[in-house]
């Protein structure tokens, strides 16, 4: 797990640093082309362009943004920004659900042919996701211009369909293999901390998320830890 979550930490930083460095190459680029005379557009207070991502201007509060999260889930993401401390998000979207194999394995034993057969495998048919959230905003320190980081409280659920092998015995040398589908619905407290990006001369923020869920439900019960990147247009 860990190895993997180191995955997740180095893709978020370098999807952050890379899009930084692209930022200070255009911004140059248009110094050659306009001269020094050449500034970023900024928001009027009517929200017509004049920088084209508000998120440091705050007199530009309320407003939205809409865009896609990349890794567990895979999720289509709306934020409100209420104030320049206090947002609002949805999300939702599909699991990445092999990396809960070892738990879809063990929910085997919670059904009634858990007591009678044995685990064979299984395959997921769908793992839906959705995640609704409040996020508290602080800016970074100067020296990292555009950024700001945030934590997350929110709830979470999840709906599995999970198809099931097993083996069956019927006499001590021959065995049967049969199968079975079972909705499995799952919800818990969701947890996270995240870093996001917005001095583009776009109307675009760029983040990195990483959240813990944990399950309630009686049978489903355990801790998972997620993550992943993104992009949303503000507007």
């Amino acid at each position: 797990m860990m190895f993997k979550l180191r995955i997740v930490l180095l893709v978020g930083f370098l999807f952050i640093f890379f899009g930084a460095s692209a930022q200070k190459r255009y911004n140059k680029s248009l110094n050659q082309i306009y001269g020094k005379r050449h500034q970023p557009a900024r928001f009027f207070n009517n929200k017509k362009m004049k920088v084209i991502c508000p998120q440091n201007i705050v007199n530009e509060y309320p407003y939205q943004g809409i865009g896609v999260k990349i890794g567990d889930p895979f999720a289509a993401t709306f934020k409100l920004y209420a104030t320049s401390w206090l947002a609002f998000s949805v999300d939702a979207g599909f699991g990445a659900h092999g990396l809960y194999k070892s738990q879809y394995s063990e929910f085997f034993d919670n059904f009634p042919q858990g007591d009678t057969t044995t685990y064979f495998n299984h395959k997921v048919n769908r793992d839906t996701y959705m995640a609704v959230k409040a996020s508290y905003y602080r800016k970074a320190p100067k020296m990292f211009k555009g950024f700001e980081y945030y934590i997350s409280l929110g709830w979470q659920f999840r709906y599995v369909s999970i198809q099931y092998g097993y083996n069956a015995e019927l006499s001590p040398t021959g065995t049967i293999f049969g199968s079975f589908t079972r909705q499995i619905d799952y919800m818990g407290p969701d947890v996270g901390i995240g870093i996001e990006y917005s001095y583009f001369d776009l109307p675009v923020s760029a983040f990195f998320e990483l959240n813990g869920m944990y399950s309630i439900m009686t049978d489903y019960e355990f801790f998972k830890v997620q993550g992943g990147v993104g992009l949303r247009y503000i507007f």
